[in-house]
């Protein structure tokens, strides 16, 4: 199988800058550690919107929302048009909200079958604009995705609320996946909102001291197992589920991650699963980071998936 990186350079979701530089801190890694990573596949590299950050945010529940609308449409389309010709995709961001254009791009490619989502983050990812604390919208791609929008302390400006539903119909109008296709592994930090969601709607959730206790190959074989009914998987790694002693080099680390070793068996595992379809490595910062740790960090995740896609 052949497979695409994409370049997701978007930080617009982000509350920290860098996150943009994500690509090109692989690309640093890649040269310093003499990996052929980039010469494993063909690029795409969408024009990002990051100049909106620049501008007055007329949207305090939802920041600059509006310059992600023609980059969210742009990269559902490039992952369509790559997934149609049997290509697999691996979208590098930028920040997490880049998965609202991934996964609706999987979606387009595949309208008439079941999309199971793996989230392998700290975060639940499960705010909008009426819940969020901080009006990132990093933290609310899953909810806007599943449409599932639970009210909270927030009053949404009418332009705000008018974009976001812009953003839930790229591709298609209905909702990309629904709460039983959802698996959140390594999710240790969330608020209220966000675990009423996950109770009410009785979503999987793999913690690290499960995936340590059990190991990565029977966390693989277990979230399989319970996707099985879906068709397509989409498979969403934040670079923030990895423990802060690895690298600081993300915008919102949180203790008690896995390690990588289990990252590399896990993205390897779900990548060896022909129904994977997609792949998302988000928020690698740069910026954030001391040497570029969290890159290399990533890089030798990264580099045993390709002889493994390119052998389905």
């Amino acid at each position: 199988m052949e497979v695409r990186l994409i370049e997701a350079a978007s930080e617009i979701g982000a509350g920290k800058r860098g996150a943009s530089m994500g690509m090109a801190a692989l690309r640093v890694a890649a040269w310093k550690l003499g990996s052929e990573l980039f010469g494993h596949a063909e690029e795409s590299i969408l024009r990002d919107e990051n100049d909106v950050l620049y501008e007055d945010d007329t949207s305090p529940n939802a920041h600059h929302i509006d310059g992600l609308i023609r980059f969210e449409s742009d990269l559902a389309y490039e992952v369509y048009k790559y997934l149609r010709n049997s290509v697999f995709p691996i979208v590098v961001g930028g920040d997490h909200s880049i998965a609202v254009g991934s996964v609706s791009g999987t979606k387009m490619a595949f309208p008439n079958e079941r999309l199971g989502v793996v989230w392998i983050d700290a975060h639940a990812d499960l705010h909008s604009p009426w819940t969020t604390p901080s009006g990132n919208v990093h933290g609310m791609p899953l909810s806007l995705l599943m449409q599932i929008e639970k009210k909270g302390r927030n009053r949404p400006r009418v332009y705000t609320t008018d974009t976001w539903d812009r953003l839930r119909k790229i591709g298609l109008s209905e909702p990309k996946l629904l709460p039983s296709d959802l698996v959140f592994i390594a999710l240790r930090d969330y608020e209220p909102e966000e675990e009423a969601i996950i109770k009410e709607h009785n979503i999987k959730v793999i913690t690290v001291e499960e995936l340590r206790k059990q190991g990565a190959a029977a966390v693989v074989k277990e979230t399989l197992g319970y996707l099985s009914a879906c068709e397509r998987l989409h498979i969403s790694f934040d670079v923030d589920s990895l423990d802060p002693s690895i690298s600081v080099g993300t915008g919102t680390p949180v203790p008690g991650g896995i390690n990588l070793e289990d990252a590399r068996a896990l993205l390897s595992g779900f990548c060896s699963d022909p129904k994977t379809a997609t792949l998302d490595v988000v928020e690698i910062n740069p910026a954030l980071d001391t040497n570029n740790a969290m890159a290399e960090a990533t890089l030798s995740i990264l580099e045993p998936l390709f002889p493994i896609l390119r052998g389905r």
